[in-house]
């Protein structure tokens, strides 16, 4: 949930920023809290409407995938474009350390350290320690703890520092098309690990949670990055962002289809909707990627990208980081409260108060999410260029073992040279 559109030197043809990235981590974090602010509860009336509207609640689950895929993609297109400068595990480390620690460490100061100490959270009995919270690794406990533990949602924030620990280390000095087979690799091994995990009798929850069990996402994300750079490289301009676009959807069908509606738990919706879920969102993301390229050149565009530009979409996304992780403590100690004061429960079966609850939780989120950037995170931000070099300067030959096709037709000698070497003189000096 915190990887932003990185800016250091990129292949020619790239851009430094991707606007609709933002918008579709906006897009992610709405989901997030649509399924997280579900407070719907049925009960025996089921009508078509309320049907829907708990379905969609429901589903917005799909947004972790989502901002897996785009972490995937931001990370590696990122590393790929400093691969030979001198500082390049430096430079990293420190962005993701201003990036995400700051925040993340006072959150577990607040909840987990201050509020119980004044008595105003309750302190529940943990199967594990809180410790593994503090070291990045409360996704390989929560999935066995009765109540989720504390903070449950941090889970996904533990596979994406996981993630960042390792995918550096193994890109370092790995040639393009190896890192594109090391990704599809991985992304085809992961849903098998799963199947294993189920015939093993793991809980579900291990399955949705373990790192290993949801690498298909980062690593189809990361896949794309590496298709993308090569792309840029090699001047390639077979790909069309509508082609991107139809793949996408049609996988998209696809997963829910396999799923049965996108259902999170379960052996076929997690063995194979989690994978079929991951590569339609790698094509959406293509196509959102392809799309500012053809609009920085002036071309046409569809006129569904739009949505993906739209400033509010966009907003939430630049602030999803603080409102994903303030999202759920705040909903369990002040929004259930106030919503049990009101109407007497936790849950609602009206319609129109769940509706309500959402877009209130949403609004004050966002307004969360806006404090924490403009006085907190964005001052430990602006430290990372104090800390580390500025950004290398463009190299004429990009990647090892890649050239561009520009510069691929200034290898070939002229024919005059040529001939001239034949005849045993000098050629003329153009």
């Amino acid at each position: 949930m915190t990887a932003r559109t990185p800016a250091p030197t990129l292949a020619p043809g790239h851009l430094a920023h991707l606007p609709s990235l933002d918008g579709l981590r906006g897009l992610a974090i709405l989901l997030v809290l649509l399924h997280n602010f579900d407070v719907l509860d049925l009960g025996g009336v089921h009508t078509l409407g309320s049907v829907l509207v708990k379905e969609s609640f429901y589903i917005g689950w799909i947004g972790v995938q989502l901002f897996f895929v785009l972490s995937g993609y931001l990370i590696t297109r990122g590393l790929l474009a400093t691969q030979d400068a001198p500082d390049y595990f430096g430079r990293f480390f420190i962005k993701r350390v201003l990036r995400i620690f700051p925040l993340y460490y006072l959150a577990l100061l607040v909840f987990l350290v201050l509020l119980p100490a004044t008595g105003w959270v309750e302190q529940r009995p943990l199967q594990h320690s809180s410790l593994w919270l503090w070291f990045y690794l409360s996704n390989w406990t929560t999935p066995y703890e009765p109540t989720g533990g504390p903070l449950p949602h941090f889970w996904s924030l533990a596979v994406e520092e996981q993630f960042y620990l390792v995918w550096p280390l193994l890109l370092w000095r790995l040639r393009l098309r190896h890192i594109w087979w090391l990704c599809l690799g991985l992304t085809a091994l992961a849903p098998l690990v799963r199947w294993a995990m189920v015939q093993q009798g793991f809980p579900d929850e291990a399955l949705y949670e373990f790192t290993f069990s949801r690498m298909d996402a980062l690593t189809a994300g990361a896949a794309l990055a590496a298709w993308d750079h090569g792309r840029a490289l090699h001047g390639a301009t077979r790909w069309r962002a509508w082609h991107l676009q139809m793949i996408g959807l049609l996988l998209l069908v696809a997963a829910a289809v396999a799923s049965h509606g996108f259902r999170r738990i379960g052996p076929v919706p997690q063995v194979l909707g989690y994978s079929l879920l991951a590569l339609s969102f790698a094509a959406l993301t293509g196509w959102a990627v392809l799309t500012d390229q053809a609009r920085s050149r002036g071309g046409s565009v569809s006129r569904w990208s739009a949505v993906l530009r739209w400033s509010v979409l966009r907003r939430f996304g630049h602030y999803s980081y603080a409102i994903y992780v303030f999202h759920k403590p705040l909903h369990d100690l002040v929004g259930v409260p106030l919503l049990t004061h009101w109407t007497g429960q936790p849950h609602t079966a009206d319609l129109g108060i769940a509706t309500l609850y959402f877009v209130l939780a949403t609004v004050a989120l966002y307004a969360v999410g806006w404090l924490s950037w403009h006085l907190f995170e964005r001052h430990f931000l602006a430290l990372k260029d104090r800390l580390s070099t500025p950004p290398p300067k463009p190299t004429r030959h990009g990647i090892r073992g890649t050239v561009t096709a520009a510069q691929r037709r200034s290898f070939k000698t002229p024919k005059s040279a040529v001939r001239a070497a034949l005849l045993g003189r000098q050629a003329p000096r153009r």
